[in-house]
């Protein structure tokens, strides 16, 4: 399910509202590791386009 990013936000603030100290800071510790984990997908996602793109010039090469 993906959110608009407003309705995300929204959706955020509202669950970490009813948390106490503790449980936000875990909440947040969290977030920042999803948010990590997201980054990394993309680096690796754009160094894959990247090797396909080059697979795909040095076979057209062959033809």
């Amino acid at each position: 399910m993906r959110l608009p990013t407003k309705q995300l936000i929204n959706k955020i603030e509202n669950l970490s509202n009813g948390l106490t100290p503790e449980q936000l800071a875990s909440f947040l510790d969290i977030i920042d590791a999803m948010t990590a984990l997201v980054e990394e997908a993309g680096e690796l996602k754009g160094d894959s386009d990247n090797k396909n793109a080059s697979l795909s010039t040095e076979l057209s090469v062959f033809h």
